[in-house]
């Protein structure tokens, strides 16, 4: 529990925040949205969007961690279960147990050997990512 794994929830890059502000449990199940700021540690389940509000923030999903929704985050790394679009305006990281339905927007991506995307992935410039996002709100309505 208390060791020093190179492990993804560990792997934080030193450029962010490494200081942890939410831990969802993997026995946690959500309904709904969250907006969240810094960092946010997903075990559980989120059956909604995931919105980080600043640029330096960083939604880490962990094995036992799925989301079925859109994700909107600065910063994201991933070893579990994602149904939903992707838009990241900083790094990716998608770990050997990720498994990912749905398109990914990037700027930067990582990617080990065993993770799963069934998507596209489309690289996007600084200003295309907030027009993706309000095409999406748009169509939404």
């Amino acid at each position: 529990m208390f060791n020093k794994e190179n492990t993804p929830a560990n792997n934080i890059s030193s450029s962010s925040s490494t200081k942890l502000d939410t831990l969802l449990g993997k026995n946690t199940r959500i309904n709904g949205d969250i907006s969240f700021n810094g960092v946010l540690v997903l075990d559980g389940t989120v059956t909604g969007s995931l919105l980080g509000s600043n640029n330096d923030g960083v939604l880490t999903i962990n094995e036992t961690g799925r989301v079925e929704g859109k994700i909107e985050v600065a910063n994201i790394i991933i070893n579990g279960t994602v149904k939903g679009d992707i838009i990241a305006t900083g790094k990716i990281e998608v770990a050997s147990k990720a498994s990912i339905e749905g398109n990914v927007y990037y700027q930067n991506i990582e990617m080990e050997t065993g993770s799963k995307i069934n998507g596209q992935l489309i690289y996007q410039e600084g200003e295309k990512v907030s027009k993706i996002s309000k095409i999406d709100d748009k169509k939404a309505k």
